[in-house]
């Protein structure tokens, strides 16, 4: 451990006055008012639940939950201002049409389930920061102003012994009502608010425990929503790619196609004219036509599937480096053939990050490697350039590439520090195919 890790005395005694402290003695003192109000829902929800068992209060119900809901987007409000704590909102589940959906909706939600579970178990909790983290406080600040407050507005009483005394803190018969002893009550005062800080963490601890589980998504609904979500992408990708097919049929192949046919009637035209010269140059620009639109028909088609990709995917990527605009260097290492699925997205995904470093990244040199991973293949793209490659850019090559890459179940990844080098990672689960074996360095 450096030395600027150490956590020293002074640092220790200081610590009741740090920001961390006030912020979290500030939501040791809502959690007293919350928990009654938490109290208050639970009562609430539990009684229109009982009442709602003759189905007259299932709409009521299901505004109660609504506002369990909200309860537990004003917790990680808190959360998130107070404790450093960042929980995403819990999404709603799936909604039927009508009424009867959005009545569904709302009563089959299990984040508002897990919120009133919470709001339970806050009860207790609450009480307990309130105490250890905000009461313990105020009465270290009590006691370490205890000269004051002894002096301004005293106690006066008369023991047993005929002595009267002028206090304001009594112990089982003993009282500060002397100098000595109000000292001795300010040094207590000032080990009590330097202690302050720890004893009012350990019930934060049970609620930095429960919070996420019980007020944030769980692995299911972020599965389901991340699922949503790619699914909406795909679905965005494959009508973008059908437009796409459409526009150059009709203003390519099938534009080139008519004025073919139509070159070929005046050729027939002039053949029926007896002119065999001028027909004949007809034929042979119709058949060097022909030769044009299979060319395009095939780079169209080479969009869909490229015919590299035919002998494997070493040969296709091996293509794409000779073509590329930076010397490049393609390294493979896969046990076996990938499916023609992985393969497309591989051979896609490097095809645009080798044209983006050839655009963007002023390199020398780039490399290709593709290896397995446990359960998946990794793509990384390196090159030697001048880095700065973000995910987050305004009109980002790269985010789109992502969130191509997320509908088939894949990461991008892009390591890119000013200077480079920049690192694109890309990783795809799936099993191989069947097929030989392909290691090596093309």
């Amino acid at each position: 451990m450096g030395q600027t890790d150490r956590v020293t005395p002074g640092a220790l005694i200081r610590e009741h006055l740090t920001a961390r402290s006030w912020r979290e003695r500030c939501y040791s003192l809502l959690s007293l008012p919350l928990a009654a109000l938490g109290l208050a829902a639970v009562l609430v929800t539990a009684i229109v639940g009982i009442l709602s068992a003759g189905l007259l209060f299932l709409p009521v119900l299901a505004l109660t939950l609504r506002g369990d809901r909200a309860l537990g987007a004003l917790y990680r409000l808190l959360a998130r201002a107070l404790l450093r704590l960042e929980i995403a909102a819990p999404p709603l589940p799936p909604r039927a049409p009508g009424l009867s959906g959005l009545l569904g909706q709302q009563l089959g939600d299990p984040a508002a389930w897990r919120v009133c579970l919470y709001l339970l178990i806050r009860i207790p909790l609450g009480v307990a920061q309130f105490t250890l983290g905000f009461l313990w406080w105020t009465y270290g600040v009590l006691l370490l102003c205890y000269p004051l407050l002894w002096k301004l507005e005293p106690l006066h009483r008369t023991d047993a012994a005929g002595v009267r005394h002028s206090y304001d803190l009594e112990i089982a018969g003993w009282y500060v009502d002397t100098w000595p002893r109000a000292l001795l009550v300010v040094v207590f005062g000032a080990l009590v608010l330097v202690a302050s800080a720890w004893p009012g963490r350990l019930p934060l601890l049970a609620d930095r425990y429960l919070m996420p589980r019980l007020l944030g998504p769980t692995a299911a609904s972020l599965r389901l929503a991340q699922l949503t979500e790619t699914r909406a992408h795909a679905i965005n990708e494959a009508a973008t790619t059908l437009r796409r097919i459409e526009r150059d049929l009709h203003d390519g192949a099938q534009a080139r196609l008519v004025a073919l046919g139509m070159r070929l009637g005046r050729a027939e035209r002039q053949l029926a004219l007896g002119n065999v010269e001028q027909s004949q140059s007809l034929i042979r620009q119709s058949r060097q036509e022909t030769k044009e639109i299979i060319a395009e028909l095939r780079e169209l088609v080479g969009g869909i599937h490229p015919p590299a990709l035919d002998a494997g995917l070493g040969p296709a990527l091996s293509t794409l480096a000779a073509r590329s605009a930076i010397p490049a260097q393609v390294h493979l290492d896969l046990p076996s053939r990938p499916t023609a699925a992985v393969e497309t997205m591989l051979y896609f995904a490097a095809a645009e990050l080798l044209a983006n470093a050839g655009k963007h990244s002023e390199a020398t040199t780039v490399t290709v490697s593709v290896s397995s991973t446990e359960g998946g293949l990794r793509l990384r793209v390196t090159d030697n350039g001048k880095g700065g490659a973000r995910l987050d850019g305004t009109g980002s090559g790269l985010r789109g590439l992502a969130e191509r890459v997320r509908t088939a179940d894949g990461v991008l990844t892009s390591t890119s520090p000013a200077g480079g080098p920049t690192v694109i990672s890309i990783e795809l689960p799936g099993t191989p195919a069947a097929g030989s074996p392909r290691p090596g360095t093309i």
